[in-house]
């Protein structure tokens, strides 16, 4: 029975004070009103009184506050490498970014747009996705480290809580448009920082019965290191948004990202390659035909004519051939 309450219960437990806080929030209030038309539970959590479905809400509320920032920040870096590197290869974007920038590139290339897209878009039954926080390692440590992000100094780029609601029902971020934000962007609420769910979560896990007390200085170490990543990758994507935005030169067209000007080893292309191998194979001709002249100005006047009379008779074959 107690294991029952448990799973028609929310894990996480939200003083409530900072229920208060966040709900005097003009930015958190503007993000549950984008998300409440999605409030349809599965049969199972549909069996809820109407207060525990509340408490779900707001906690899938809670989560997609803090998720679906991180997934913007992925689906405008790949805009941007796209851009940037003139590709639409999911496996080359990552060649726009270097260090920790690239790693959290890739983590949230493989997490946010896999198997878990619906998860960090909040799709499904808000109850079910508040639960699925606790399922693996990389559930948790996404969160604990948007939760850092939120709290950092270092702001991602500006989305407005009715944008990332309504991206967050999108199809697929490869068929989405890159994110076009707003003018009004710097008048719209923002959302508030979210380190109410690292209490409350630490507390979660201790009472699992898989997880326990034990793991949560592992999983907050992890999760510091993607935190720094994903600040990484807001300060690269500054900088790629100014390179894609730079007007062309008057004398050329805009340059693209060099493996010079960013310290990376960008893989030629197909097209590139063959014209390097003509290049090469062409020089090395040049070269024969030097040597070729130098070492004729150099043989006696009787041996040049006997060669260039030799030469003639293979051109000769060579003609008559059919």
């Amino acid at each position: 029975m107690e294991h029952m309450d448990r799973l028609y219960e929310s894990p996480f437990a939200i003083p409530r004070e900072d229920v208060q806080a966040l709900l005097g929030s003009d930015g958190f209030v503007l993000l549950r009103s984008c998300l409440a038309g999605d409030a349809d539970f599965c049969d199972f959590h549909a069996a809820s009184d109407s207060q525990t479905r509340e408490t779900w809400l707001l906690h899938r509320d809670l989560l997609h506050a803090l998720v679906m920032p991180v997934v913007e920040l992925q689906r405008r870096a790949e805009a941007l490498a796209s851009t940037a590197l003139r590709t639409a290869k999911s496996e080359d974007l990552e060649l726009a970014f270097a260090g920790e920038a690239r790693g959290a590139f890739v983590w949230l290339q493989c997490f946010a747009t896999g198997e878990e897209a619906d998860w960090c878009r909040t799709r499904g039954c808000p109850a079910c996705i508040t639960t699925l926080t606790l399922s693996t390692e990389s559930h948790i440590r996404l969160t604990i480290a948007a939760s850092l992000v939120s709290t950092s100094s270092l702001a991602s780029p500006p989305s407005s809580p009715a944008a990332s609601a309504s991206s967050s029902r999108a199809s697929s971020p490869a068929t989405e448009d890159p994110p076009q934000h707003p003018q009004d962007t710097t008048s719209a609420p923002a959302l508030p920082p979210i380190p109410h769910i690292l209490p409350a979560l630490r507390a979660a896990l201790a009472q699992d019965p898989f997880w326990g007390p034990t793991y949560w200085p592992y999983l907050l170490s992890r999760a510091t290191q993607l935190s720094g990543g994903i600040q990484a990758l807001i300060a690269d994507c500054v900088d790629l948004e100014a390179l894609v935005a730079a007007p062309a030169s008057p004398t050329g067209p805009a340059k693209a990202v060099g493996p010079e000007e960013r310290g990376l080893r960008l893989r030629k292309s197909k097209l590139a390659q063959r014209q390097l191998r003509m290049k090469g194979e062409e020089t090395a001709y040049m070269r024969r035909c030097a040597l070729q002249t130098w070492a004729r100005a150099k043989l006696p006047s009787a041996l040049r004519g006997k060669l260039l009379g030799l030469e003639d008779g293979v051109r000769g074959r060579r003609l008559s051939c059919p």
